[in-house]
């Protein structure tokens, strides 16, 4: 006789699962708490999702979800399903205190909880689906469909129009098919990507980049990354012609403007910089605070230092330190301030 197939090499025929399809069959070691549900009962609304006790967003919606039970009643069954291999980590887990609200685990969670520690359930669902982070909830509809796969804080306007039948379904679907195959389109562009930079294969990186963006839009970090790529390929002009366009389409948002000039100025080697640009690109962003933030004030003065204009820099990073608030950035830029009026009193003294 042929030996049943082990959890992984079940899992490496998995089907894919996509709002509108059926929902997979429940597949449960434990059910700890509440009965266990072995079919999906005709109109009825289940919410299936998957979580761990050592996950914190988890354990922060829990009395969201449970809200959520109190207000539907019988209406929704909605089922927690951990992974974890020992059944005793989850059985603990409710009888303990959660120490931010000082509720008993067991109450937080109002709803029935499963624990499915070869991974069945998850591998049917969360692998099938292309979810990789918990909590993630699926909610299947009356019709035994899943109807809406997300974040489980996110989910009260969706739940309640599948309650009530209003849900448009089709587009959920739709929707849900675009953002696989921009995903899909991700996962094969950072592999082109790795290999590209491995290689230092500018050119592959670049149209790899712009066959991206083509289908999906522009992004600020494909952006940068894109510049990097010109200036590593050793054509400057280029490079700064694209960072043009960059700073064109970032000319209103100061905290865009901010970091490129930041990463030219801190990040670059001498020989990628163009001083001009970033300061002019500095400027502008602070401009648009009214000079009156202090980390984009701290940029500006280090474009100032970098440019040699020693004394306009420190006059820049001190107006930095007058807008910082106290903290971590705040020691920071004072310590930067110090050390320009150091050096600067060195240079004077010689």
């Amino acid at each position: 006789a042929e030996p049943a197939p082990s959890v992984d090499a079940k899992a490496s025929e998995t089907n894919t699962l996509a709002i509108g399809d059926d929902a997979p069959q429940l597949s449960i070691d434990h059910w700890v708490k509440g009965g266990a549900i072995d079919n999906f009962d005709e109109d009825q609304v289940y919410v299936i999702e998957f979580w761990a006790t050592w996950c914190g967003p988890c354990v922060s919606s829990m009395p969201h979800m449970s809200s959520i039970q109190d207000e539907y009643g019988d209406t929704v069954k909605i089922i927690g399903v951990s992974s974890e291999k020992e059944l005793e980590t989850v059985t603990n887990f409710l009888s303990k205190t959660n120490t931010r609200d000082g509720k008993v685990n067991d109450d937080r969670m109002r709803y029935t909880v499963a624990v499915d520690p070869d991974r069945t359930t998850s591998t049917s669902y969360m692998k099938a689906a292309g979810q990789n982070g918990i909590p993630t909830a699926f909610i299947i509809n009356g019709s035994g469909q899943v109807a809406w796969i997300g974040h489980p804080m996110g989910m009260d306007e969706p739940l309640a129009e599948i309650v009530d039948g209003t849900w448009d379904l089709a587009s959920a679907s739709e929707e849900f098919a675009k953002e696989a195959a921009e995903q899909a389109a991700m996962d094969q562009f950072w592999s082109t990507f790795r290999a590209a930079s491995a290689n230092e294969d500018w050119d592959t990186l670049i149209s790899t980049i712009d066959e991206f963006t083509a289908e999906y839009g522009e992004n600020p970090q494909l952006s940068e990354m894109k510049f990097d790529a010109i200036l590593s390929s050793g054509d400057k002009t280029a490079a700064y012609e694209w960072a043009e366009s960059m700073a064109k389409s970032y000319w209103d948002n100061a905290n865009a403007l901010n970091a490129l000039a930041w990463g030219i100025v801190d990040e670059m080697p001498a020989e990628h910089q163009d001083l001009a640009f970033a300061l002019r690109v500095a400027h502008h962003a602070s401009e648009l605070t009214d000079n009156k933030d202090g980390m984009i004030l701290d940029t500006l003065a280090r474009a100032y230092w970098e440019n040699g204009e020693r004394y306009k820099a420190i006059a820049w990073q001190q107006k930095a330190v007058e807008y910082s608030q106290d903290g971590q950035m705040a020691d920071s830029i004072q310590a930067t301030l110090d050390e320009y009026q150091a050096a600067l009193a060195n240079v004077d003294s010689e």
